[in-house]
């Protein structure tokens, strides 16, 4: 009983950190067609249908798209979906994205550094 009440309270500690870290490393876009202000409202439902939507053949490699798709996921708590497009777009080819806080980095950089915030050692920071 005492093992499954830290998991639970464990899964309540790493949530929030999670989800809120998400929107500052969103990929934004003039153009909105990658969901940087769904994530950044926390509308992560909304924010995969726009990724989503009218897909176009090209796309599915562009590491915005997938870094994005993986926020959204991990924001709704799925994480081994997010840590599947994470992945996706670590081995996308690299560019360098605009954030939705107007910083510029690698999308590689950026992927990794999502796939470290799914690990439980850095929720519990």
């Amino acid at each position: 009983m005492r093992k499954m009440a830290m998991v639970i309270g464990f899964a309540f500690a790493a949530a929030p950190a999670i989800a809120l870290a998400q929107p500052q490393q969103a990929v934004s876009s003039s153009d909105g067609r990658l969901a940087a202000a769904s994530l950044q409202a926390g509308d992560f439902e909304n924010a995969v249908k726009v990724l989503n939507a009218d897909r176009i053949i090209d796309s599915a490699s562009d590491p915005a798209r997938l870094i994005n798709l993986g926020n959204a996921y991990a924001g709704m708590g799925r994480m081994k979906e997010a840590r599947a497009y994470y992945s996706a777009a670590r081995a996308a080819p690299d560019m360098t994205l605009a954030l939705a806080d107007g910083s510029e980095a690698s999308s590689r950089q950026i992927a990794i550094r999502a796939m470290e915030r799914l690990s439980p050692s850095y929720a519990m920071r």
